[in-house]
């Protein structure tokens, strides 16, 4: 009874603590030796959500899917049924040889890293219904552009040279557009630039490894809430929550991502925009996930840069926002992913925006296309709309397009009238 009862007591003050989301071991990133795989592309008070369901596949014995080609090497996300499950496994962790990453109370997952995979497989022996998932730690990228080879999509590569609003419809005087609303960018950081002069941005650094922000978060920022004559973004007096996942050269991992989002919503993001991601999902990623549309977060994520007839995750999930790109004429940008599940397209080619160091910089991606799309629905929530309604609404008064719904779902994200 007396161990029963300090067990609680721990627990109590682990519940507690002032910031639950991602508590790192160590350091907040931790950089792999292994090379990483081709750039891919007011809510309530809730309680902490129930055990996860117990459908997961069975846990390989052999731990084989570890050696996953996209993932950190020699890393792995265990996920536990129970708050108690976990905690019991870091008091055990260093007498195991693991090392013990991070932790995330909320999603009930320790990021580990580990010499080899005896000591993560008797573990799994012993404590076999603690655990409800074993995985690999996938490495996240902002997604980064391949040739125009085109050999599956449609080839649009004429550039806007401009934001694209007028295309979307997102015409007038903006000023007011996305007051109130809270925007979470989980992406490398936001940095000073005279397109957010006067936008409330508040930051976290959860990489804080001292490096030199890349300079993609500062473009994803100018998008959604810029509001200078050269670069306007469609949400300019909506606030911004800065949550740096990625390291200088734009890599991140699933355990980051996952927390950031949780992060993201227990900080009061109504919309959260995810310009980059993995190559597949994860039980952790999904968690993450449903965590934020169970408090009305609508997620906005980028469909990927590869010319795959898949998209990106989290953009694959249900209910995600997902978001393609198109160049000026309408066409399927060369570059830009499809698949089922596919939401809609906005302007993804030749898009001018800010970047790093006081920059202008034209780019293209799926990236821009969903910055732009983010801050259409934060001005969208500002105006009072409900955020499960949203996706429905987009795609009802979005414009149809000569293409199949895998490369362009509904259509072009249109301003509704």
């Amino acid at each position: 009874m007396l161990l029963m009862a300090g067990s609680m007591l721990w627990l109590l003050r682990e519940s507690q603590r002032a910031s639950p989301v991602l508590i790192d071991a160590a350091s907040s990133l931790h950089a792999s030796s292994g090379k990483p795989p081709a750039p891919m592309p007011q809510p309530p008070v809730v309680a902490s959500p129930a055990p996860l369901p117990t459908t997961h596949p069975a846990l390989s014995p052999t731990l084989a899917a570890l050696d996953a080609p996209d993932a950190l090497p020699n890393e792995a996300l265990l996920t536990f049924r129970t708050p108690a499950a976990l905690a019991a496994f870091r008091e055990r962790a260093a007498a195991l040889g693991l090392d013990l990453l991070g932790y995330d109370l909320t999603l009930r997952t320790a990021r580990v890293r580990y010499h080899d995979t005896a000591a993560l497989e008797r573990d799994l022996t012993a404590h076999t219904a603690d655990y409800s998932h074993v995985g690999p730690n996938l490495i996240a990228r902002i997604p980064g552009l391949p040739p125009q080879t085109d050999t599956a999509n449609a080839g649009g590569s004429a550039p806007f040279r401009s934001q694209g609003l007028d295309m979307i419809g997102a015409r007038g005087d903006r000023s007011a557009w996305g007051r109130g609303v809270i925007v979470a960018v989980i992406d490398s950081g936001i940095t000073a630039h005279p397109s957010l002069t006067g936008t409330q941005i508040t930051h976290h650094d959860l990489v804080n490894d001292g490096s030199a922000m890349h300079g993609h978060g500062t473009a994803m920022a100018s998008l959604i809430a810029g509001h200078d004559a050269s670069v306007g973004g469609a949400a300019p007096a909506a606030k911004l929550l800065d949550l740096r996942v990625t390291d200088t050269n734009g890599s991140s991992h699933t355990a980051l991502l996952s927390s950031a989002i949780v992060k993201a919503t227990d900080l009061g993001a109504r919309v959260i925009n995810i310009s980059l991601g993995t190559s597949a999902s994860s039980p952790v990623l999904e968690e993450a996930v449903r965590y934020a549309q169970s408090r009305n977060v609508v997620i906005v994520a980028a469909a990927g840069n590869e010319q795959q007839t898949a998209l990106a995750w989290p953009a694959s999930l249900p209910g995600v926002l997902s978001v393609g790109a198109v160049d000026a004429n309408g066409s399927q940008a060369y570059f830009s992913n499809s698949g089922p599940g596919l939401t809609l397209v906005a302007p993804g080619v030749g898009i001018v925006s800010g970047y790093a160091d006081n920059k202008l910089v034209i780019g293209s991606g799926t990236s821009q296309a969903t910055a732009l799309t983010t801050g259409v629905v934060a001005a969208l929530l500002a105006r009072g709309y409900h955020g499960p309604n949203i996706i429905p609404l987009l795609t009802r008064s979005a414009q149809p397009l000569q293409a199949p719904a895998t490369a362009v779902g509904a259509g072009l994200i249109q301003w509704p009238k």
